[in-house]
């Protein structure tokens, strides 16, 4: 097997448990690597340090997943942790039938995603290396779910940093275009073929249901880049007499009707727009609005975008606040480890001074249970919101 060693001082990070070594940070190959094999990691000095498997042409060149000198990495190895994240999903009592049944590094499984919405599965595989374990996660997929179906997702990342070659469509059984799954007491139709990430954002399922703390009857609403309208309908439900929700997908926003409609709910705006723009918009027509959740999608994928992103997070949140009526509640999400909770708190604490209105912390929410984070890997916890009242 390949052995590599890492420079000194590696080490100590890798001992903590931290699962990725950079390129930069080896120091020597036994042989020349091939992209996806599994490794040894050593220290300078040759001592054990871990099992992963690397990708030479990855700035993230290697994902260890074992630490222990006697667990090697196998396809034994990988069917029992998806087993012991599915036992640690049915701790959780979800109150609903779509869940994330593997988080990648959180579920010491780096490189792979699994999501499931009721009767169906879908995975992806992010990472070349865990890509070569396809057949055995398979295999513990159909075992511990027995599924109607599986389809399969890839992203543009894992195409181009990674090399994954995989190509997206159904991997066992049938998976129809659109199916139903329920949270609380709502249901919701997800696109899984053609849906954001894996059909629906499951992570914010503990957000949603805080919001419904906040609507009072006869409250107006606004849900900005609100997707398929999951905190839309979940203030309708509350009894808000208008609910604004406004994306750039018509696909979206043509879902989001459907959920409507499901649910027996009416008076929802479906707005197709650039949210920039029509929050610019509402505030130049002095609309104001009882609770505001704004949700935008990642603007940072790396570090170095996150001064362009923080520039658009404070627009969104000087917006936002001007548009919330005094004693109203506005939120603000980050869905990118890069901007951390201290970056919203920040852009928060300028547009307040920007816009002249004093705000109250209420809350803070972080993605849901079921999407685990690790301490000792600080990337795994990506998901934050920030909720305020303005007083």
């Amino acid at each position: 097997m390949l052995q590599i060693r890492v420079k000194p001082g590696i080490e100590d990070r890798i001992r903590g448990f931290f699962p990725w070594i950079y390129r930069p940070e080896i120091a020597s190959y036994s042989r020349k690597p091939k992209k996806g094999e599994l490794v040894v990691v050593r220290d300078f000095g040759g001592k054990f340090l871990g099992y992963g498997y690397i990708n030479p042409e990855a700035n993230i060149a290697v994902r260890i997943l074992s630490f222990d000198k006697e667990e090697p990495i196998t396809p034994e190895l990988i069917k029992r942790r998806i087993k012991e994240a599915y036992d640690y999903r049915k701790r959780l009592y979800i109150n609903s039938n779509a869940f994330r049944l593997v988080h990648s590094e959180g579920d010491l499984l780096p490189g792979l995603i699994v999501d499931v919405y009721g009767e169906y599965a879908v995975l992806e595989f992010t990472t070349y290396g865990m890509n070569t374990f396809r057949d055995a996660v398979l295999e513990a997929i159909v075992e511990l779910l027995r599924p109607k179906g599986i389809y399969e997702k890839t992203s543009s990342v894992a195409k181009r940093v990674e090399g994954v070659e995989a190509k997206e469509g159904v991997l066992w059984g049938e998976v129809p275009k659109e199916t139903t799954i329920w949270e609380h007491d709502l249901r919701f139709v997800v696109n899984i073929p053609q849906g954001q990430k894996t059909g629906f954002f499951l992570d914010q399922r503990n957000a949603r249901k805080f919001v419904r703390s906040l609507v009072e009857p006869g409250d107006r609403c606004l849900d900005v880049f609100c997707h398929t309208g999951g905190f839309a309908l979940n203030m309708k439900k509350m009894g808000a007499k208008e609910v604004i929700a406004v994306d750039l997908s018509p696909l979206a926003l043509e879902v989001g009707r459907k959920n409507e409609k499901i649910n027996d709910l009416s008076g929802i705006k479906w707005v197709e727009a650039n949210a920039f723009d029509y929050l610019r918009k509402l505030d130049s027509e002095g609309e104001k609005f009882d609770v505001v959740v704004i949700d935008p999608p990642s603007f940072a994928k790396n570090r170095h975008a996150v001064p362009n992103a923080l520039r658009g997070y404070k627009e969104l949140c000087v917006r936002g606040l001007r548009l919330t009526k005094t004693g109203g509640y506005m939120a603000i999400f980050s869905c990118s480890f890069h901007i951390t909770e201290s970056h919203l708190l920040e852009v928060l604490t300028q547009a307040s001074y920007d816009v002249r209105r004093q705000v109250r912390v209420i809350a803070k929410t972080f993605q849901d249970k079921d999407h685990p984070w690790i301490l000792q890997m600080p990337n795994t916890l990506y998901l934050k919101g920030v909720w305020v009242e303005v007083v």
